[in-house]
This record gives structure tokens, sequence and C-alpha cells, in this order.
């Protein structure tokens, strides 16, 4: 927001001309005379400066080598003076500096900087449970302290701080880094369920079980570790144990079931958000059953973020109804959803050794026991003592 007020209160853009011209901007830093956007084009300086402090600073090098031109003016002053007859644009403008000055002293808008797996969403929650907000004063806003409580909040990060540029925060924070997994560091594999070895394929470790083993779920089946004549050797274990397995599963489906299915109608409401007031641009509330998605979007100006959103929802309208299915309806639908629970345990041959269904008023169930033949081995990183 700080271009904005220097855009409404008027700046020159000028070319510092003359010998040993750098010597002005030690003249400026030491009467305190802001300039930005400098630039060295040729052997002339162009920067740009506010109009008081260009008079200040024309009266600090009179009798000097170094002459100012004016290259050009910028701001609604300059504006306005083409316009000075038209008293209501001179009235307008008194109240748009009025209220910028006002709103000056505040915070509109919040940007998070250094996030790479951490939302930017999560931090701005942060910021809100610790009291910063957009709307909040910048001076009720302390660096410090505000800093030590973010990092409290946000267990992810290991650094924060908090940067005030006129109305604008800047949250830069770091992230705290996992160590990189070594492909080459020590690993085991063990069993992720019980079973019978029937398959022995190791291409790196030491394999501590041969076929017709009875294995438990967490049981040792490959070493990381094994003993050379040069000492103990440290692998990363590579392979794959088959062992015969029993699983059971249990299921259970009711006869009347919920259904959900979509009409195809849509709608979209959008709420207007201006500083910190929102502004609902629709009337009414929904009735009907639906689902619904919050989109936001927001608004730059000369590439700087506004203070202006528009949230957007999108509502997908839905029928809900109830189904009551027959019992070989109910009976097929199991199946299939037994099915996919060993599609989802990485099971494509199996056999069933038993099945039962337990019939209620209200729902079925179904016990399977599985028997199939899969590869239990799964790896583990090896901890060893430095």
């Amino acid at each position: 927001m700080l271009w904005l007020f220097r855009y409404s209160i008027g700046y020159l853009y000028i070319v510092i001309k003359g010998e040993y011209n750098e010597n002005v901007l030690n003249l400026c830093a030491k009467n305190r005379i802001t300039l930005w956007n400098s630039r060295l084009h040729k052997k002339d300086i162009e920067t740009c400066i506010s109009v008081n402090d260009f008079k200040k600073l024309r009266t600090i090098i009179r009798g000097s080598k170094v002459r100012l031109h004016i290259l050009k003016k910028v701001g609604l002053p300059f504006k306005i003076q083409k316009s000075r007859n038209r008293s209501g644009l001179l009235v307008g403008f008194i109240i748009l500096a009025l209220f910028l000055k006002i709103m000056s002293g505040y915070i509109w808008v919040i940007d998070v900087s250094g996030n790479k797996k951490i939302s930017e969403k999560e931090i701005l929650s942060a910021c809100r449970q610790i009291g910063i907000t957009e709307g909040i004063r910048a001076k009720n806003i302390n660096p410090k302290t505000d800093r030590e409580h973010l990092l409290l909040k946000c267990n992810s990060l290991s650094w924060a701080s908090l940067n005030i540029e006129g109305c604008r925060l800047t949250v830069n924070v770091t992230e705290i880094g996992k160590l990189p997994e070594n492909e080459e560091s020590a690993t085991n594999l063990k069993a992720n369920t019980d079973g019978i070895i029937k398959k022995i394929d190791v291409t790196l470790g030491n394999c501590v079980v041969k076929v017709g083993d009875t294995v438990k779920k967490g049981d040792l089946l490959v070493s990381g570790i094994s003993e050379t004549l040069g000492g103990t050797k440290f692998t990363r274990s590579l392979g794959e144990i088959y062992a015969e397995t029993t699983r059971e599963y249990k299921l259970s489906k009711t006869y009347k079931q919920k259904i959900i299915s979509p009409t195809g109608e849509t709608k979209q409401k959008q709420v207007l958000e201006f500083f910190t007031l929102k502004i609902p641009l629709y009337l009414g509330k929904e009735t009907k059953n639906y689902n619904s998605e919050l989109k936001q979007k927001n608004y730059t100006l000369f590439s700087k973020t506004l203070p202006i959103r528009i949230y957007t929802r999108e509502f997908q309208f839905i029928n809900e109804y109830t189904l009551t299915y027959e019992k070989d309806q109910l009976k097929e639908q199991l199946q299939k959803e037994l099915e996919q629970k060993i599609k989802d345990n990485k099971i494509n041959s199996y056999k069933t050794l038993k099945t039962d269904y337990l019939e209620t008023e209200e729902s079925i169930s179904l016990t399977a026991l599985i028997s199939a033949e899969e590869n239990i081995a799964v790896s583990e990183k090896l901890l060893t003592a430095n």
C-alpha cells in the first residue's frame, strides 16, 4: 500500500546530472531524504523523490555543480491541477487522502514467503490464532514477540520473521528440513503378516528364514547386517519373500441404504470482501440438498495485491433417497466389496477357505477366510549406533 500512498500525495521522477553526482546519494542519506527506484543511466542518476524532499534537496545542492531535472510528475495532485475548477473532484481527493491516512495505519494484506511443504492457508491460520489478521493496526504487531508465538503454533517451522511495509505484512518462514532418505542406508526386510514361507528371492541382504518356516507379523526375514572377513557389513536388503497367508475379512451392509445422486443442476453465489468487510452479492438461502466448493479470486493493480477478494461458492445440487435392497442384491454388494479389499492388499491369486453370512432384520454380515500366496516382505530402516 506504500505505492498507493505515494501516488495519492504525488512524487517526481528526476535525473541528477553533473560531476560527482553520486555524492548526492550520501547527502540524501545524511539529511533523511528518501529516494526509490534509483538507477544509473549513462553517467546520470534517475530516481523517484517526493515533492517536499525535492525542494529540500534543491536547497542542499545549491552552489554545487550538480543539477536536478524533472523528467515526470506522477500522482493525483498533478492530475487534479488539470481539473482545478472541479470542486467536487477536489473534495473527493481530500476525502480519499483522509481515508488513506487513516487506513495506512492498518495491515490489509498479509503475504507468506519461504513455505514449500506447509500451505499458506495453514500459516495464515496460525497467524489468526495469535491475533494477526487483516485489519489489525500495524502498531499492535510486535515482530519479535509475535514471531516466537508463531513458531510455537507451527511446529513445522524452524524460523520466522514479520516484516511490515506500509499496509503489507510479509511473513517469511523457513521449514524444518527432513534428512534426505539415503537409498544406500542399511535396511531389513520384515514380515507384514503371518504366513508359511513358500518362495524366497533375495538379491541383497542376509536371509534368516527358509522355505517351510512359519513366521509372524514383524518377524525378521532378511537382515541388513552380515559378518565378513573384513568385519561387519551393512546392506540395504532387497528381495521378495512369498508366503502362504490366511486373512479374515469382516463386512456388513444394511438393507436400507442412503443413496446420493447429482441432479446436474448447479448455481454460483459470490461474496465481495473489501478490506475486512464481506458483502454478499446474492439473496436468499439454498433449501435443496447440495455439495459445494469454494473458490477465491484476488485482484491486483500494477502487480500489487489489493485487499479486495471475490469468494465464489459453487453449489452442485443432489438428490437423497433411501433404497431398500433384496437379500441377493446385498450379498452381491458384500462380495464386490470383499474383492476390492483383497485387491487393495495387492493379492492377485487367492482361495476362499470359508464364507459365512449372518442375517438380521436390518443387515447382513459377511465373514470370509482367504488363503493366498503373497509377498510379505516390507523394508524397515536399520538403526545403527554411530
